[in-house]
């Protein structure tokens, strides 16, 4: 389909007289920076490298739209629908994207500091190596997204459901998780030091080699969860269920299970150097001292 070239300025004239449907519109490198334009049908547009910084786009439907490279710093898209948009390497900056749908939308790359995007659908969506530090994420639908190597850092995930989530060498560091779903996620060697995972559900997830120290994962659901040579020095596991856990090799030393469960857990070669195990529950746990609590 051949996209019907436009300018900017023939864009807001159109939408002033009340015209709504851009679909298929080439816009690309135009800027469109602090118009307002809500609920404007983008779909399919190429907005490739166009500036829509401060703009005001909430409840826009901008499906399958080329939005790579763009600048939507501070715009608002608060009820857009974004699905299936290619916004590689674009920038987020403070965007609001409050109930946005960003379902299978590829975002690699993507620079989201600071956004919001709470209560967002971003199902299978394509968020390897995008910047999501202090971004908020509460309540939001993440199943089976790829975050993979994505910078997270101290980003609100409180509530949000990332079953099934790719997050392998992700940087999750000072996070906040708290009930958050992350059954069956990958975790290879992700970088969850100092984060708050309280009554998280981690249930089959996979965390080989991840970083885990200082975390808390109290009352959290680590059931046959991997966690071989996972780094969980000085962690809080205070009642965290890890029935048929894989620990083997896992750093624990000074952490603290007490009444944690640890039912038919693998804790072959685990470090548990100065951990607190009062009340623990080791029925049917594997359990060898390394070195160092011989």
């Amino acid at each position: 389909m051949v996209l019907r070239s436009m300018k900017a300025g023939e864009l807001i004239e159109q939408y002033k007289q009340g015209i709504r449907d851009f679909q298929q519109a080439d816009l690309a490198r135009t800027n469109l920076g602090g118009a307002s334009l809500i609920a404007i049908d983008l779909s399919g547009a190429n907005l490739v490298e166009a500036t829509f910084s401060c703009t005001n786009l909430n409840q826009a439907i901008l499906t399958d739209a080329q939005l790579n490279t763009a600048v939507l710093y501070r715009t608002s898209l608060c009820q857009a629908n974004l699905a299936q948009a290619n916004i590689e390497a674009a920038n987020l900056i403070k965007a609001d994207l409050f109930a946005a749908v960003l379902d299978r939308a590829n975002l690699q790359n993507a620079d989201l500091t600071g956004a919001n995007l709470n209560q967002a659908s971003l199902v299978e969506v394509n968020l390897s190596r995008a910047n999501l530090s202090g971004v908020s994420l509460t309540g939001a639908n993440l199943r089976n997204a790829n975050l993979q190597e994505a910078f997270l850092k101290r980003t609100n995930l409180d509530g949000s459901d990332l079953s099934a989530a790719n997050l392998a060498g992700a940087n999750l560091a000072g996070a906040t998780l708290c009930d958050a779903k992350l059954n069956g996620s990958n975790l290879n060697l992700a970088d969850l030091s100092n984060a708050n995972l309280y009554g998280a559900d981690l249930s089959n997830a996979d965390l080989s080699g991840a970083l885990l120290n200082g975390a808390n994962l109290s009352n959290a659901n680590l059931d046959g969860a991997a966690l071989a040579s996972a780094d969980l020095n000085g962690a809080f596991l205070t009642e965290a269920s890890l029935n048929s856990a894989i620990l083997d090799g896992a750093n624990l030393s000074r952490s603290n299970l007490y009444k944690a469960n640890l039912n038919g857990a693998n804790l072959l070669r685990a470090n548990l150097n100065g951990a607190n195990l009062n009340g623990t529950d080791l029925t049917g746990a594997e359990l060898h001292p390394t070195n160092e609590t011989e």
